[in-house]
C-alpha cells in the first residue's frame, strides 16, 4: 500500500507516466465526458483514452 502511494505521488510531481507497480484500477473506466473516455493510468490517475464513448 506504501509502495502504491509514493509511485503515485512520484508519478504526480514528475509527470511520468510509470513510476512502479501498476495500482489495481489500471485500464479501468474513470468517466466519459464530451464524448471521450476517461481511464486510471498505471498510477491510478485519470486520463484521457483515444476511445470514445
Amino acid at each position: 500500500m506504501l509502495a502504491k502511494l509514493s509511485d503515485r505521488i512520484l508519478s504526480a510531481v514528475l509527470r511520468e507516466e510509470r513510476a512502479g507497480a501498476c495500482v489495481p484500477e489500471h485500464g479501468q473506466r474513470c468517466y466519459c465526458k464530451s464524448g471521450k473516455v476517461y481511464r486510471f493510468n498505471c498510477n491510478g490517475i485519470c486520463t484521457k483514452s483515444t476511445t470514445n464513448c
